[in-house]
């Protein structure tokens, strides 16, 4: 890999380790969005929150539901994740590597992003709690941008704000829709494989990536 000069990273469980409870955030949204009007049919703790809202955004214009009032009802879904969010951040951890990566990543004055499906006050919370926002270059949550990750605007977002081209950048994440958002938008992309189950899925088979089980071995990529 060469003439790299920018690499983005997914946060949650790629630069740190997350104790976002995602079974408290899926059962609010789920209860709020039935009580809404949703078909509680077509909502599913299985799914992803995108996978939730997008059902329920289709199912409450089949409705013929007012937009003024699917924006209010995406509004305060983003509400309730932002508060399991930010209710998270004193049991955050430090991935062990992410300070050594960043810092020789910025040494060799490649560019360093960070896009999100968290919320703004969430990730500066984050950098700022480990004392990595002097490495950050820029960063893009899920507030910031129409279509989060994995729909590709997030990472080609990214892109435009450090100035480098696709070919020149790549993408870290841990999970499936990291790895559909970095071929949407054409951009090379690093799997951080983890203990976790699910983290792939048959979605993500025709993605072609590099697996990594050390976020240090990234540096061998460049």
């Amino acid at each position: 890999m060469t003439n790299i000069k920018a690499v983005i990273f997914d946060l949650d469980d790629t630069l740190i380790h997350s104790r976002i409870n995602y079974k408290k955030m899926k059962s609010s949204i789920i209860n709020f969005l039935i009580n809404v009007g949703v078909q509680p049919s077509l909502l599913s703790e299985d799914m992803l929150n995108f996978e939730i809202l997008r059902a329920a955004i289709e199912d409450l214009r089949k409705k013929e539901t007012p937009e003024n009032v699917i924006r209010k009802i995406n509004n305060e879904v983003n509400a309730i994740m932002n508060k399991v969010e930010l209710e998270s951040l004193n049991d955050a951890k430090l991935r062990k590597g992410a300070l050594e990566v960043l810092y020789d990543l910025k040494k060799r004055d490649i560019k360093i992003g960070i896009i999100t499906n968290g919320c703004k006050d969430y990730a500066i919370s984050i950098v700022r709690k480990f004392s990595i926002e002097r490495y950050i270059d820029a960063i893009i949550a899920r507030d910031e941008i129409s279509n989060s990750k994995p729909d590709p605007e997030h990472l080609l977002t990214m892109l435009k704000i450090l100035q480098v081209k696709t070919k020149e950048a790549i993408f870290v994440g841990d999970h499936w829709i990291d790895a559909l958002c970095a071929r949407n938008a054409g951009v090379r992309f690093i799997l951080l494989k983890d203990k976790k189950e699910g983290r792939l899925s048959k979605t993500a088979n025709c993605v072609r990536f590099e697996i990594i089980e050390d976020l240090r071995d990234l540096l061998s990529f460049l």
